[in-house]
């Protein structure tokens, strides 16, 4: 009886010691999620017009991690008496963050690293096309219109590499200062936790 009681007690007593649990990113919590369309206003060839697309992420304290989408084919040229549309098409990732995220109008920042293509089109043909790396650093205001809705209004650079082979054209013709409008609909901070 006595073994009976001890082996209890040491059992009863071991239920309370529980072992911490390790991880790598234990500091991290999830805080939320978004996905949504982005605008932006730039510059190819000299001619000045949108890109459209748009991204999802996933919230980490106040970072955010995800991937995108942009395109756009506004853009036209004219060569060899041949008239042609310049379309211009990238994604990859987007990283991003917010200072302050829970007041009405706060910094939002980000950068997309993606990559894509850059080519001329015409009647709905390739004639020429280029692989582009594409780099988007930009800053600006945030506004919380819902718990579930957010605005961003940000500047940027849209950095491009890789036009080599379409001609006439180079790196600088797709590189531009834009300004973005980003649309973020999701759950974010305490909404992610209800």
């Amino acid at each position: 009886m006595r073994y009976l009681l001890l082996w209890t007690v040491l059992l009863l007593s071991t239920l309370g010691l529980r072992a911490q649990h390790q991880t790598l990113f234990s500091e991290f919590d999830i805080m939320g999620a978004f996905g949504g369309p982005i605008l932006e206003i730039g510059r190819i060839n000299g001619e000045i017009g949108a890109d459209v697309g748009g991204g999802g992420a996933l919230i980490v304290n106040n970072f955010f991690l995800g991937g995108y989408g942009m395109g756009t084919d506004y853009a036209q040229m004219t060569l060899q008496n041949q008239n042609y549309n310049i379309r211009f098409k990238h994604g990859g990732l987007w990283l991003g963050y917010t200072y302050r995220d829970y007041k009405l109008a706060h910094l939002y920042s980000s950068v997309k690293i993606g990559w894509g293509n850059a080519q001329l089109r015409r009647s709905g043909e390739t004639d020429f096309s280029n692989r582009i790396f594409v780099m988007t650093p930009e800053v600006g205001l945030e506004l919380n219109l819902t718990s579930w809705f957010k605005l961003a209004f940000s500047g940027g650079y849209r950095w491009v590499n890789g036009v080599s082979t379409l001609p006439s054209l180079n790196n600088s013709d797709f590189s531009s200062p834009v300004g973005i409008l980003t649309f973020r609909f999701g759950g974010f901070g305490n909404t992610w936790n209800d």
